[in-house]
């Protein structure tokens, strides 16, 4: 006797990663109960990664220098070249590693199955809280695209005003949403006795794990 086919996803991973800004518990909870959630989870991430390449693209193109320190050897120069290149797989590794760390701190069921969901949990995540931080990126392109000089846009984000603030506001806005939609994954699938405080803590540390390799290697 044939088996019935599993029915096939609700909606697909751009949904979910537009949905983990604005409506988090409900996107999460919806996403779990999925066919296949960990593939709504790696489209996400790997089309914010892609986002990154394209921006990375016209920054080299147009023969743009990191507006922040480089903390990576890479000359300046050629440095949007090598982060077209990387991004993608640091993006990739990012993911791996906030998933086994979810996994291993906060106590989730072992096995395959058990693991999948929390790396569902923690893609679209990481995936949401990417896009947000992308916007930046992508300002800086578009106006560099256009023509403007590298010197013009240093004078228009180093002075206080709009457009300082909401190039800052962004990054921040990124950073809260990593702690957010990150706690939220290891609030997923937990042990029963495992308790908030510890639920808290493995997010934070996932959170930092993901800002730490953004700041150590996205410009």
């Amino acid at each position: 006797m044939i088996g019935r086919r599993p029915e096939p996803d609700r909606a697909n991973f751009v949904t979910y990663a537009v949905g983990m800004v604005f409506s988090p518990f409900k996107s999460m909870k919806r996403l779990l109960g999925e066919t296949h959630p960990i593939r709504l989870a790696a489209g996400a991430v790997v089309s914010v990664g892609v986002l990154y390449v394209l921006t990375s693209a016209v920054m080299a193109l147009v023969g743009a220098i990191p507006l922040a320190s480089v903390l990576i050897l890479i000359p300046p120069e050629n440095y949007y070249f090598w982060q077209m290149v990387l991004v993608l797989p640091c993006v990739l590794l990012a993911w791996i590693l906030v998933s086994g760390l979810i996994q291993i701190l906060g106590r989730h069921a072992r096995g395959r199955p058990a693991f999948e969901k929390t790396a569902a949990a923690s893609g679209i995540a990481l995936a949401a809280s990417l896009f947000v931080a992308w916007f930046p990126a992508a300002f800086v392109a578009f106006f560099l695209a256009l023509g403007m000089s590298q010197q013009e846009l240093v004078d228009l984000l180093s002075q206080p005003g709009v457009w300082q603030s909401f190039y800052v506001a962004l990054y921040v806005l990124a950073a809260a949403a990593a702690v957010v939609l990150l706690t939220l994954a290891a609030w997923q699938g937990r042990a029963k006795k495992t308790g908030r405080f510890r639920v808290i803590v493995t997010g934070g540390l996932a959170a930092a794990v993901a800002v730490g390799l953004f700041v150590l290697f996205v410009r």
